[in-house]
C-alpha cells in the first residue's frame, strides 16, 4: 500500500464551536548528520508484506521479526500508509505545542504526575539533573479521552488542531500498531489478531497515548554537568512504542553485549520497540530494550529535535501475566513477578504499572547516568 494522506474525522459535538486552524510554522526537516557514528544494525520489516499470499514470503517477515524481538528489542518498520505531508504536519504541531504556546497558556493543562498520569503537558524543567541542571524536555500528551469533549481539556491554541491529531494518532492504532501487534502475535505462534485483543478498542486510541515532543539544546556548561545526557537509560511501560523517524540522531539503544549504538534515521520509517508490558506478556522472551537519548551530534547539537511518539497500552485492567497459550512462552519464558506471587502477592495490571513506573520518572530522570 502506497503512503496515503490521513482524512480528517468531523469533530465531536464537544468540538463544535472549533474554529478553522491557525497557521503555524512548517518544521523544516535538517540535514543529516554526516559524522560516522557507531550505528545499531536493525531489522528494517515492511508491514505491507503481511498482506502477502506467498507464504513463504509471510514466514520469512515473521522468523526475521521473531529475531529482531529477541535479540535487539528494536527495529524499523515501514508500509506505515501515513504519507511525508502528513509526518511534516504533525511534527509542525510538535514544533507548536511545545514553542508556539505561551507557558502562561500552558500551565493549567500541566499533566498529573504524581497522580501517574502523562496526559497533558509535562513541561520543560520540572525535572533537575547532575548538578541542578533543569532538564530539557517538553512534550504533550493525548490520550482517548482527550478527544472525547475537548472543551476546556486542552490550551485553545490546540483545538482547532485537534481533529488533525486525532486522524493521526488514530491511524496510527488502528493500522500502524494494529499491524505490528499481529506480526508480534504470528511471532510468538499465536493467531494473529491475539495481542490486538488485549488493547482496547474503545475510544479513539484505545488505552495508548500520542505523544508530541521536543528536545531543546543547552549549552556547553550543562552539557558538561550532564554528561551529555538527554534521557537517562530506560525502558517504555506499555506493550509496544512507536518512534517515526526523524532526522535529528540522538537515540540510543543498549546492546546485548552492554554497548550504546546510535539509531540512524531512515526515511518514512517507524522506530518499533518492545516495552515492559509485552516483556511481562511473553515471559522474558521478547525484552523491553534499554534506551536513552542523548545530545545529538556536533552538526546536529544545536538543532531543536521534534517527535511523535506513540505508546500502545494493552487494556488497562489486564493482569501482566505471562502469555501460556504462546507456545514459545510456555517453552521459554518465566513469571516476571514469581517472587511477588510467592509472597503472596500478584502481577500488576497494566495500570498499576503504568502510574507506578510515571511516578518515579521524575525522581530516575534525576540521577546520573554514567
Amino acid at each position: 500500500m502506497s503512503p496515503i494522506a490521513i482524512d480528517t474525522p468531523t469533530p465531536s459535538d464537544g468540538a463544535a464551536t472549533i474554529v478553522k486552524p491557525p497557521k503555524i510554522a512548517e518544521w523544516v526537516a535538517p540535514p543529516l548528520t554526516k559524522q560516522d557514528l557507531p550505528w545499531a544494525d536493525l531489522e528494517t520489516l515492511d508491514l505491507r508484506l503481511l498482506d502477502s499470499t506467498d507464504p513463504q514470503v509471510r514466514a520469512q517477515l515473521v522468523k526475521a521479526a521473531k529475531k529482531a524481538l529477541t535479540v535487539d528489542g528494536f527495529l524499523f518498520v515501514t508500509g506505515t500508509g501515513v504519507s511525508d505531508e502528513t509526518l511534516k504536519r504533525n511534527l509542525a504541531i510538535a514544533q507548536f505545542l511545545t514553542t508556539g504556546i505561551p507557558q502562561e497558556d500552558k500551565l493549567p493543562y500541566a499533566a498529573n504526575l504524581d497522580g501517574g498520569s502523562y496526559e497533558g503537558y509535562k513541561l520543560r524543567g520540572i525535572w533537575k539533573k547532575e548538578g541542578g541542571v533543569a532538564d530539557n524536555i517538553e512534550h504533550y500528551n493525548l490520550e482517548s479521552s482527550s478527544f472525547e469533549n475537548p472543551q476546556g481539556q486542552h490550551p485553545p491554541q490546540l483545538l482547532p488542531l485537534l481533529s488533525e491529531i486525532q486522524a493521526f494518532a488514530e491511524h496510527t492504532y488502528r493500522h500502524v500498531v494494529y499491524r505490528i501487534l499481529k506480526l508480534v502475535s504470528l511471532a510468538l505462534e499465536l493467531p494473529e489478531d491475539y495481542l490486538w485483543g488485549l488493547h482496547d478498542q474503545r475510544g479513539a486510541i484505545g488505552a495508548d497515548c500520542q505523544r508530541y515532543m521536543g528536545y531543546f539544546p543547552r549549552d556547553d556548561e550543562q552539557e558538561q554537568a550532564t554528561g551529555g545526557i538527554w534521557s537517562k537509560g530506560h525502558t517504555d511501560y506499555n506493550s509496544v512504542s512507536l518512534l517515526y523517524s526523524q532526522p535529528v540522531s540522538a537515540l540510543q539503544i543498549l546492546t546485548p553485549e552492554g554497548q550504546w549504538r546510535w539509531v540512524k534515521h531512515v526515511e518514512g520509517a517507524v522506530v518499533v520497540n518492545t516495552a515492559d508490558a509485552l516483556e511481562f506478556l511473553t515471559g522474558g522472551v521478547f525484552k523491553a530494550t534499554r534506551h536513552r537519548v542523548v545530545r545529538p551530534p556536533s552538526d546536529q547539537a544545536n538543532i531543536n529535535r521534534y517527535i511523535l511518539i506513540h505508546f500502545a497500552r494493552v487494556r488497562r485492567d489486564l493482569v501482566l501475566n505471562p502469555i501460556w497459550d504462546s507456545p514459545l512462552v510456555k517453552a521459554k519464558g518465566k513469571h516476571s513477578f514469581q517472587e511477588r506471587i510467592d509472597a503472596g502477592g500478584s502481577a500488576p495490571t497494566q495500570d498499576e504499572w503504568l502510574r507506578e513506573r510515571i511516578r518515579r520518572t521524575g525522581r530516575e530522570l534525576c540521577e546520573y547516568l554514567r
